[in-house]
């Protein structure tokens, strides 16, 4: 459900100055003293939206969250040759006079979190990598990249996001950690239900 076009934060402007001169600058921040030549100021408003649906499944980004809660908003990219997660904050359409890029898409603007390379087992093997379909993962305990270092981006096209994912904290190891499976479109195999079941129990210990 679109919203009335509304100012997007400074977060987010800064960024999709960084989206539309990836390749080529395009676009400079409306009060820059010496903007570079041929470009043009950047549009503050976008027309914002309340969800999104991928694969059947609502899409609702904190921004928009009635229960103050990441839930549905949780989702896997991949950008390059990485694979990323994170929460969205915000979907939008950003309509930008002036530019190559397509301006009708629907655009996020996404809070990534910080990858970790520790498991919540003593076992340094990682017993999911038995299930690859689960896609589960670990990261740093509310922690986020750095969204000046676009690495990944902030802004990608909702079309890059490849599923949602179910995320939880494990609180009974040190350091603490998230821990997320995918709720990508899988054969629910005896093996894939009985993983989950198992995985869902130690996420919830």
């Amino acid at each position: 459900v679109a919203q009335a076009a509304e100012k997007l934060s400074d977060g987010i402007c800064r960024a999709m100055e960084q989206y539309y001169n990836k390749r080529r600058t395009q676009v400079h921040q409306p009060l820059a003293p010496n903007p570079p030549p041929d470009t043009v100021p950047l549009k503050l408003h976008a027309v914002t939206y309340n969800f999104a649906l991928l694969d059947g499944r609502r899409i609702t980004p904190t921004s928009k969250s009635k229960r103050n809660s990441a839930g549905s908003s949780i989702i896997q990219a991949r950008i390059g040759d990485k694979r990323c997660a994170g929460e969205i904050h915000t979907i939008f359409v950003h309509q930008q006079p002036g530019v190559q890029d397509p301006t009708d898409r629907l655009l996020v603007a996404v809070r990534w979190m910080k990858r970790s390379t520790w498991t919540p087992l003593e076992n340094p093997k990682f017993v999911w990598d038995d299930y690859p379909e689960l896609g589960v993962e670990t990261w740093e305990l509310d922690q986020y990249v750095d969204p000046l270092s676009n690495d990944p981006p902030m802004i990608i096209p909702l079309a890059d996001i490849h599923c949602q994912l179910c995320r939880g904290r494990v609180t009974h190891v040190s350091p603490k950690l998230w821990m997320t499976i995918t709720l990508d479109r899988v054969r629910q195999s005896p093996n894939y239900i009985a993983s989950t079941n198992f995985l869902h129990s130690f996420l919830h210990h």
